[in-house]
């Protein structure tokens, strides 16, 4: 979270899955069965709040009514275990 509201910089699994995006690989030689279970999991899971909290961030009025199931989910969680808007 501090990577997007406090300018950090993003934790290692999230900028890992950016490099993958970027250059549409993955990170380790080989099919997606030579992967790391737990790294991909990570991966996704960092990706998926990175991209719910920034899409949060730059709605604007009606707009919260585009978000999908899965934003808010994601955003619902955070709010109730006080990561997000702990204010």
């Amino acid at each position: 979270m501090e990577c997007i509201t406090d300018n950090a910089p993003p934790p290692a699994e999230l900028k890992l899955a950016w490099s993958c995006e970027r250059w549409k690989t993955l990170p380790d030689a080989g099919g997606l069965y030579d992967q790391d279970y737990k790294l991909m999991h990570r991966m996704n899971a960092f990706t998926n709040v990175y991209n719910a909290v920034q899409k949060i961030k730059s709605l604007k009025g009606a707009q919260i009514h585009t978000l999908t199931d899965g934003e808010r989910m994601i955003l619902r969680y955070l709010m109730d275990n006080r990561i997000l808007f702990n204010a």
